[in-house]
């Protein structure tokens, strides 16, 4: 921005105006390329930390289900996701209904009760001990099952990492920013 003065005479004397110009200051184009590597890399980064995590919900299951992590840039905004097509694992996460349980290659059923679970709800981790049955053997042609507590593995997870995701990908976007030759 520059000023000048500039004047004008009349019959009392000089009377003085200020004038201001402005330059237009064009910025630089972002790079888009640099954008999308910086965030991506934010992502997988983050990504990995957050499939460990899920890695953990199930360290000691004897069939352990597969993660797979999903990034993707498209829609509302940066998406690390992970995912796994494991039924059980959807029902140890997501817990279940009552049901009843009836024997479909036998006459009866036959199982053990007492069962101590290895995951606890709101826990990232199993737990020592856990898978194990303490109670009586027990013959039945049919159970009325209580259902499965939701473990919510998933929710509390996504509440561990909203906050720093959400820092990478402000991080990953300074850097791209910097890289175009923008300061902030």
């Amino acid at each position: 921005m520059a000023s000048f003065r500039c004047g004008k005479s009349d019959a009392r004397g000089t009377v003085e105006r200020l004038m201001t110009v402005f330059k237009i200051i064009k910025p630089k184009r972002l790079k888009d390329k640099d954008m999308r590597l910086e965030l991506l890399n934010a992502m997988r980064k983050v990504g990995r930390k957050i499939k460990l995590d899920f890695e953990k919900t199930v360290e000691n299951w004897s069939d352990k289900p597969e993660f797979e992590l999903l990034i993707s840039l498209t829609g509302p905004g940066p998406v690390a996701a992970v995912v796994t097509d494991s039924e059980i694992y959807r029902y140890v996460d997501k817990g279940t209904d009552p049901h009843i349980i009836v024997p479909v290659n036998a006459k009866v059923l036959h199982f053990t009760t007492g069962y101590r679970a290895k995951t606890q709800p709101g826990f990232i981790g199993t737990v020592a001990g856990g898978g194990s049955y303490d109670g009586e053997e027990v013959f039945a042609k049919y159970v009325l099952h209580p259902g499965t507590e939701a473990r919510e593995f998933e929710k509390t997870i996504a509440e561990k990492w909203r906050k720093a995701f959400r820092s990478e990908m402000e991080e990953a976007m300074k850097r791209a920013v910097q890289k175009s030759g923008h300061k902030i």
